[in-house]
């Protein structure tokens, strides 16, 4: 598995997480749906980062 897919994984269960957060809080400011969402964001940059880096190659 390429690191690309990996991190598409990674991206995949966040976002599942965080919807069921939304859908359990039902608030998206609640800290837990904030602090899943941050680590979307984190992901994603590694995300298109790699994307860049294997179109470099």
């Amino acid at each position: 598995m390429s690191d690309l897919q990996k991190i598409q994984m990674k991206v995949t269960d966040l976002r599942d997480k965080m919807h069921e957060l939304i859908d359990k809080e039902e608030n998206l400011l609640a800290s837990e749906v904030i602090h899943v969402s941050q680590m979307l964001d984190k992901v994603l940059d590694q995300y298109y980062q790699a994307k860049i880096k294997s179109n470099l190659n």
